[in-house]
């Protein structure tokens, strides 16, 4: 149940005391004035201006910008990040909106994600390259979605010769402390991967999506896609134990072994 909002030079002052990633108004006359701007992406997701009756879920909130605008527009939101909504400013923010919206600290690589799906959207904006097992980290996400994904990622097609950019490839990016010669985008040690938009299309058409809408622009990917299948052989290969099929009758007849 959403609260009021706090005053505003409270708010103010509260907001002024600590760094933020997400920059936004967070309620009349507030900013939050971090380093990235997150409002022209909310337009390119191109997602209904009223969202009454879907379930979101903003898997990497960070802040939280997109998970209180889609509140605001009326989805049922839930966020998932792998810091603790205390110390991602998440709660701050929620609180100084009067604004309840359901947080889950888990990391996205951890398969106990797909517990709390389905959901009619899964947003993964700006997540992927951050991940050491991006594949994973898709497959996971993609699990929630009973309709929608959308990926917002690094894409390095501007950065390889014209004969890979429809390549799928990914390049791993090194530490920047340990090798500050490798180009490593922004000096940020939390980069481990860069895709190509051929790569990361079909990644996401691997775990089961068609790929609707791809827009590339200078180093950022989007992909908008919609489930075309269920849970695929692939990520069961991947991630998981087989199923254990004991001998059946006389173990010194062939016929009694399973052999996969």
């Amino acid at each position: 149940m959403d609260e009021k909002m706090l005053e505003t030079d409270a708010a103010r002052r509260l907001i002024a005391a600590h760094h933020w990633h997400h920059d936004f108004e967070v309620i009349p006359g507030v900013r939050t004035h971090g380093t990235y701007n997150p409002e022209g992406l909310w337009l390119e997701l191109e997602l209904p201006e009223d969202l009454t009756g879907i379930r979101l879920a903003d898997v990497g909130a960070s802040n939280g910008y997109f998970s209180f605008r889609a509140h605001r527009q009326g989805a049922s939101v839930v966020a998932f990040d792998y810091r603790h909504r205390d110390n991602s400013g998440f709660a701050l923010l929620s609180m100084i909106q009067g604004v309840d919206i359901p947080h889950h600290q888990v990391n996205v690589l951890d398969a106990s994600l797909s517990a709390y799906g389905p959901f009619d959207i899964v947003l993964m904006l700006g997540l992927l390259y951050h991940t050491a097992d991006p594949y994973r980290a898709l497959s996971n996400g993609a699990a929630l979605a009973s309709h929608r994904l959308l990926i917002e990622s690094y894409c390095i097609d501007s950065e390889l010769p014209e004969a890979l950019r429809s390549e799928p490839v990914m390049r791993f990016l090194p530490d920047p402390e340990r090798f500050p010669d490798r180009g490593q985008p922004n000096a940020d040690a939390s980069n481990f991967w860069g895709f190509t938009s051929v790569c990361l299309k079909m990644m996401v058409e691997d775990v089961g999506f068609a790929v609707d809408r791809l827009r590339v622009r200078e180093q950022r990917v989007l992909l908008d896609a919609h489930r075309v299948g269920g849970e695929e052989r692939r990520q069961r290969l991947a991630y998981r134990c087989m199923d254990h099929h004991p001998p059946a009758g006389d173990p010194s007849e062939p016929s009694s072994w399973t052999i996969f």
